[in-house]
C-alpha cells in the first residue's frame, strides 16, 4: 500500500523547479565570473536565448532575462537598462533585417554570440560619448570570451 496514492505528479511543479534551480545556478555562477576572470559572463548566452524567446514570442520567458541582465549590469558597473535597450534595438531594428537576408539557421549563433558582445561593446561607447560616461575600454578578455561561449553553443548544439 502506498502512503502518498493520492499524491500525483504535477509536470508544471517540476517545470518551476527547473527553472528555479536554473536561476540559482545562473546567479552563483555570474557572482563566480566575476572573482574569476577566465570565466566567462555567459552574456552571449542569455543574448541568443533572449533573442529566440523574442522570436517565438514567449513573453514569460522574457522576465526571467530581465533580473539577469540588471544583475549583470550591476556587477560589471554599467549604465542601468543598458542591456535591454541594446536588446530592443537588436530585436526590433537589427534582426529582422538579418532574418531577412539569410534566414532562421542555428549556423549563426556563434555570429550572435559575436554580436552581442562587440556590439553591446559599440552599444555602450556611443552611449558614453552622447551621455559623457565614463564606458569601459575594450579588453582581449572579450575576445576570449566569445570564443569559449562559442564552444559551448557549439557543444551544446551537438550533444543536446
Amino acid at each position: 500500500m502506498q502512503t502518498f496514492s493520492s499524491m500525483r505528479r504535477n509536470r508544471t511543479d517540476k517545470k518551476n523547479l527547473r527553472i528555479l534551480f536554473l536561476v540559482l545556478g545562473v546567479i552563483v555562477y555570474v557572482s563566480i565570473s566575476d572573482i574569476y576572470y577566465f570565466l566567462p559572463p555567459l552574456f552571449g548566452v542569455a543574448y541568443v536565448l533572449a533573442q529566440e524567446k523574442f522570436e517565438s514570442n514567449d513573453t514569460s520567458a522574457l522576465y526571467w532575462f530581465l533580473p539577469f541582465f540588471v544583475f549583470f549590469e550591476t556587477n560589471k558597473e554599467l549604465p542601468f537598462l543598458s542591456t535591454i535597450l541594446f536588446m530592443a534595438f537588436s530585436f526590433k531594428i537589427v534582426l529582422p533585417k538579418f532574418r531577412k537576408f539569410f534566414g532562421y539557421s542555428k549556423v549563426f549563433i556563434p555570429l550572435f554570440i559575436a554580436y552581442a558582445y562587440f556590439g553591446y561593446f559599440v552599444f555602450l561607447n556611443l552611449m558614453g560619448l552622447l551621455f559623457d560616461y565614463d564606458m569601459p575600454k575594450f579588453s582581449w578578455f572579450i575576445v576570449f570570451y566569445v570564443g569559449v561561449e562559442m564552444v559551448l553553443i557549439w557543444f551544446f548544439l551537438w550533444v543536446f
